[in-house]
């Protein structure tokens, strides 16, 4: 009769007590985690032992899932009544799920288990769940077992995503980087190998979404040489279809603030600007190239380029004096280019179609005049096209098929009245 009372007493202990059922739910989590289930699988290189390994423990985890599962669900209404309880909770939570999520890339099943769960619940569940045991675990307590985890599984997820981006699998790569970041999170730890991996892997994915995002992260916490980071991020944005042109700019003026003379940053900005039309601030961004790099030819010669487009605007508005004056900085943005390369085509040509065109403006402006100033007019226009002939002519030598030259050279010609070399290169022309 007394076992029999005794009996009675503890059963209703239990039904009045919810928090003995789910602290027995915990120790049944626990148990089959601690004592019956092998993690040693994740380190396994063979597939089919790896497999094995699985097959054995995959119901242990199970078991382990379901026995945890009931636990946190009863603690969300009847919180446990001991606060060491509820951070031992947390930890068999999140150890649990770590391994379930890591063993569902291997098995279908696991992977069903788990597919009603989105990527957010499961880093809440498994790393929020770490976090909180953290915060709760005062005696630190889990701390070094946490640690552990999270080192084992971020080297795995490591080395895993290497293996993937070497086999050119670059979204299980990304996955795995994206996994190895988030779990040095629950540390308080920065994982910038991680980040800057994952980045590669988006932007080989062309996920530039989150190739930029993961770009930024690493240019927030000054990763890599110089403004490698701003370059990377501006790659990204130009490469995605529906690219957003103010945060390009915005990306090219922070690059800018931390490094003003980045000869990339700057030629970007030139091209932003230069697309735009606005000569006047992409000729600023090439200045700017310069000072970083004062031998290089192409910034010489977009120079002139810019520098010509800009006195072909004020021609445009009748500001011919003004045209003149940026005439005079074209010339010597080609002339410079010229100095670092005798051979450079595009600087001989550009040049002397430049005296070319501004022969003729400079003729349409004569006819505002008349008397001397019509006459000094008229020669500085002659003076011009006669500036052109050699540097046309050296394209030639250089590049003898070029119809646009021959075309410039046979008007030019005509326009001084040299009907021997009008005819020469007519018959260039006519023989091609």
């Amino acid at each position: 009769m007394k076992k029999l009372q005794i009996i009675g007493l503890v059963s209703l202990f239990m039904l009045q007590n919810p928090a003995f059922g789910q602290k027995l739910q915990l120790t049944e989590a626990a148990t089959e985690f601690r004592n019956n289930y092998n993690g040693s699988w994740v380190s396994i290189p063979d597939s089919t032992l790896r497999s094995l390994q699985i097959s054995k423990n995959k119901p242990v985890l199970l078991k382990a899932k379901n026995a945890i599962d009931e636990s946190f669900n009863k603690q969300l209404t009847s919180p446990f009544t001991k606060p060491k309880d509820e951070t031992k909770m947390y930890f068999y939570r999140g150890a649990v799920y770590l391994d379930l999520w890591t063993m569902s890339n291997y098995d279908v099943e696991i992977s069903k288990q788990l597919g009603s769960l989105t990527e957010e619940e499961m880093n809440e569940i498994t790393f929020g769940s770490f976090i909180k045991c953290l915060e709760l675990d005062v005696k630190n307590q889990w701390k070094s077992d946490i640690r552990s985890k999270v080192n084992t599984y971020r080297n795995l997820s490591i080395n895993s995503g290497v293996d993937y981006f070497q086999k050119s699998n670059f979204n299980n790569a990304f996955n795995s980087f994206k996994m190895a970041f988030e779990m040095y999170k629950v540390l308080n730890l920065t994982d910038t190998l991680a980040i800057i991996n994952a980045a590669l892997s988006a932007e080989k994915m062309k996920s530039f979404d989150d190739a930029y995002n993961y770009y930024k992260m690493c240019a927030d916490l000054d990763y890599g040489k110089g403004a490698e980071m701003y370059q990377s991020m501006i790659r990204v944005l130009n490469s995605d279809e529906n690219k957003d042109e103010e945060k390009i700019l915005n990306v090219i003026a922070e690059g800018k603030n931390k490094f003003p003379k980045d000869y990339v940053l700057n030629i970007e900005e030139f091209n932003y600007w230069y697309a735009k039309g606005d000569n006047e601030k992409a000729q600023q961004a090439l200045e700017n190239a310069i000072e970083s790099d004062p031998t290089n030819k192409i910034l010489h010669f977009n120079v002139g380029v810019t520098y010509d487009n800009i006195s072909n605007k004020y021609h445009k508005e009748n500001k011919h004096d003004v045209a003149f004056t940026y005439m005079s900085k074209a010339i010597s943005g080609y002339k410079k280019a010229l100095e670092l390369d005798d051979k450079y085509v595009d600087a001989f040509y550009n040049l002397g179609a430049l005296y070319y065109n501004q022969s003729i403006t400079t003729k349409s402006v004569a006819g505002d005049y008349s008397g001397e100033k019509y006459d000094s007019e008229m020669k500085r226009a002659d003076e011009m096209l006669k500036k052109a002939i050699p540097l046309l002519e050296r394209v030639l030598i250089l590049s003898p098929s070029d119809k646009s030259t021959l075309t410039v050279l046979k008007s030019l010609y005509f326009n001084l009245d040299d009907m021997d070399n009008y005819k020469r290169i007519k018959t260039k022309i006519d023989s091609l």
